[in-house]
């Protein structure tokens, strides 16, 4: 079971997604894309529940605006890490109100930021070395490796870094719901690799994308980000997704520019039930 579980996890972290533009300074080429693992973690306290979820219940809760001091963005570790901690702040004042609300548990997801994906140990991964920026539900971790980030894509771009974590951190609160936890028990009795194993996977990506264009649309609100950074993270949503060839665990690119859109256009977590979606808005 855990060598499955880890070779599922790898074949995950290394999967590639392709993007073009942003903004003004445009971009092109393949870039790393995110990920969660599907690992169990601890319980989280929430109610094991994916379209039932209390946090999708109607008409569901907004984030508010974020008001939010974002530390200046560095490739160097130590500035990377300051950067994702102020970020990391700011999402769990905008998520943690909405999660009670709910009547669910909140806590912070821990950070690991590191320049590059070498010597570091997961209990997702393993000692691979063949990961992104993902989220860990075994030690309820974000693992960002400023070395998979495409800074030589993306610049000071910073706006696209935020975009990657708060997805991120959309999986943590997804575990913290309960709804990655149950998301997980139906992939395994499904299959992990069957059709029906895959939709799960993408409804699951795809709500975390819903939940990071809520943060975004949150950030916008408290003057954080400008209109062209909102802009911008809109446009690299559309690039994340699956690529042809890869196991179509993600969504497509159209897909996984929607429920961003969805997310920042609505901010409502009951526009991001990723689980009563048809399956054609899911593939």
């Amino acid at each position: 079971m855990i060598v499955v579980v880890l070779l599922i996890v790898t074949s995950g972290l290394i999967r590639v997604a392709v993007r073009t533009g942003v903004g003004a300074a445009t971009h092109s080429g393949d870039h790393s894309n995110y990920t969660y693992a599907p690992e169990p973690g601890p319980a989280s306290g929430g109610v094991a529940e994916t379209s039932t979820n209390p946090l999708l219940a109607d008409p569901g809760s907004p984030l508010s605006p974020a008001s939010c001091d974002y530390a200046p963005w560095s490739t160097e570790v130590a500035a990377a890490r300051t950067f994702f901690e102020s970020a990391a702040g700011c999402i769990a004042r905008a998520w943690q109100p909405v999660m009670q609300q709910a009547g669910l548990p909140f806590t912070p997801p821990k950070l690991l930021v590191s320049a590059t994906t070498s010597g570091i140990t997961t209990p997702c991964s393993g000692s691979s070395s063949n990961f992104a920026a993902f989220y860990c539900g075994a030690d309820q971790t974000i693992y960002i490796p400023i070395s998979q980030l495409q800074t030589d894509m993306f610049g000071d771009h910073w706006e696209v870094y935020l975009s990657v974590f708060a997805h991120e951190y959309g999986h943590h609160i997804q575990a913290l719901s309960g709804i990655l936890g149950a998301a997980n028990k139906q992939r395994g009795r499904g299959g992990l690799y069957s059709s029906q194993g895959l939709e799960l996977s993408r409804r699951v990506e795809l709500q975390a994308n819903c939940f990071d264009g809520m943060y975004f649309a949150s950030s916008a609100g408290g003057k954080s980000v400008t209109a062209i950074q909102s802009q911008n993270a809109r446009k690299d949503a559309y690039g994340r997704g699956d690529s042809a060839g890869d196991m179509r665990d993600h969504g497509t690119t159209e897909h996984a520019g929607d429920w961003w859109s969805t997310g920042f256009d609505q901010n409502v977590t009951a526009q991001c039930n990723a689980f009563t979606a048809p399956s054609g808005q899911v593939s």
